[in-house]
């Protein structure tokens, strides 16, 4: 018996050195990956570029001390590519492959010294693909950004701003294949050389749909009230057999053609997006053309509330980034979908993260400040289109014990008997729940200090392979 036991150690001994040398073997095979960093000493700036030769169709993730920033594709350059605008600090920018072969991840650190002597503002803005491939959202954002006048430029041609939206955004669509230079760009009395800021932007020849219309309205105000009348304007607009308007996303009413081609609208105050769209059989992605109208008043003393909503690659998830307003880093953002409180960010550049699944669900911002104690919310329809994947609809309950610092979690969804899943406290598994097991309850009991904690419960299946969650936030005072 006593060589039997050692002729079973030897044989798994030997196996596990053959499986140990093939993934030696295939980690030496992957290739070596850089991180190139780019920045003007002084600048909060900077760039950051991947250096990954022979890696193909792997996904691409980036880190600031540990927090994922983007995600993308390889196949497209923009993700390789990575800008950010920092504070002064230390921080470990990390970029990370995820392959089934070669699980890189390479790491720099950074010390972001801002010179405040230096006159010229420090620019910087977002590009953001905006509906379609060849159309982009650039976001301009910086320190001082409310006391600098500042244009934009393509490809060194200042674009009129009559011909584009207020305040600090740009929305353009790129008719030609190429590569684009975006700028912004200043002078003021104590900067008399002038600054910029750039971003290359490439389009390719299949990003383009040459049958879509490019459309075009004229913004007008009625007087002084509060209102806007909007003209289209584009050729070939009577030829287009269905527009449509929208405000903040949200459709509004029909513009048929001829005399209807004139849109009359009453705001409160507040900053709005206005677009026109259509859809044509030429075009069934549809195409569009927005403004941003703001309109002042002493209604309230509330912030104006805007997020931009972007999926997360081909995931049934999106990253909802809020805009900045004046104090938005002294306040908690709370998020909640179709009613339910679902969690909290901080900060213009923290945004917050959800996973759905097949449906449509309203996404609302709210924000609470001592200038405005009932608070204020911004909301946006997120559609999530029917796919391959059939995603369980997770859900728990909360309860608290009394008055201590114990909470009872109960899972509650439909089909949670026929599926396996886990419960998470902030980012760690505390406990399973398993399909056709003795010790299955559905139940957690857990036991707080102070703090703030994600409590989530996640669960992949074959008919959901990238898996799903369902988390709420729980604040211990």
């Amino acid at each position: 018996m006593k060589k039997l036991s050692i002729w079973y150690v030897m044989i798994f001994t030997l196996l596990l050195g053959i499986i140990s040398c093939e993934e030696i073997e295939e980690l030496e095979n992957c290739p070596d990956v850089t991180i190139n960093v780019d920045n003007v000493s002084g600048s909060a700036v900077y760039r950051f570029a991947a250096q990954l030769d022979g890696i193909e169709d792997v996904r691409l993730t980036w880190s600031i001390d540990g927090e994922e920033i983007d995600t993308g594709n390889l196949s497209d350059i923009a993700n390789q590519i990575f800008e950010y605008q920092f504070e002064e600090g230390t921080y470990t920018v990390c970029v990370k492959v995820v392959s089934d072969t070669c699980p890189i991840e390479v790491c720099k650190e950074i010390e972001v010294d801002v010179d405040e002597t230096d006159p010229c503002p420090d620019l910087f803005f977002e590009a953001r693909q905006y509906e379609k491939p060849n159309k982009y959202k650039f976001i301009a954002d910086f320190p001082g950004i409310e006391d600098v006048r500042y244009e934009w430029f393509i490809d060194g041609e200042v674009i009129d701003n009559d011909n584009q939206n207020d305040d600090n955004y740009l929305f353009w669509e790129f008719n030609e294949s190429g590569s684009y230079e975006v700028c912004i760009k200043t002078e003021t009395p104590d900067c008399p050389n002038g600054t910029s800021y750039c971003k290359t932007i490439e389009i390719e020849e299949t990003d383009i749909d040459e049958e879509c219309p490019e459309l075009f309205f004229i913004a007008e105000q009625d007087g002084d009230n509060p209102a806007y009348y909007f003209q289209v304007e584009f050729e070939g607009a009577d030829q287009v057999e269905w527009l449509g308007w929208y405000i903040d996303g949200e459709f509004v009413e029909d513009s048929n053609n001829g005399d209807n081609n004139r849109f009359y609208y009453q705001f409160a105050p507040g900053r709005y997006e206005v677009c026109l769209k259509t859809e044509t059989p030429e075009c069934p992605e549809g195409t569009s053309y927005c403004k941003i109208i703001e309109i002042e008043g002493d209604a309230s003393v509330c912030p104006e509330l805007f997020f931009e909503a972007e999926q997360d690659g081909d995931n049934l998830a999106y990253y909802f980034y809020p805009s900045a307003f004046e104090g938005i880093d002294d306040v908690t953002l709370e998020w909640s979908i179709n009613g339910d409180y679902v969690g909290t960010s901080s900060g213009h550049n923290d945004p917050f993260y959800y996973q759905f699944s097949v449906g449509s669900y309203e996404v609302c911002l709210s924000v609470e400040t001592p200038d405005c104690p009932e608070g204020v919310t911004f909301c946006k329809v997120i559609e999530i289109e029917g796919s391959e994947v059939d995603c369980p609809d997770l859900f728990f309950n909360i309860e608290q014990e009394g008055n201590t610092p114990g909470y009872n979690f109960w899972a509650e969804f439909e089909g949670m008997n026929s599926v396996s899943y886990e419960w998470m406290i902030n980012g760690d598994v505390v406990d399973s729940e398993m399909m056709n097991s003795n010790d299955r309850d559905d139940y957690l009991y857990y036991q707080f200090g102070t703090g703030t904690y994600e409590i989530c419960i996640i669960t992949e299946t074959p008919d959901c392979p990238n898996g799903v969650t369902f988390c709420k936030t729980l604040v211990i005072e």
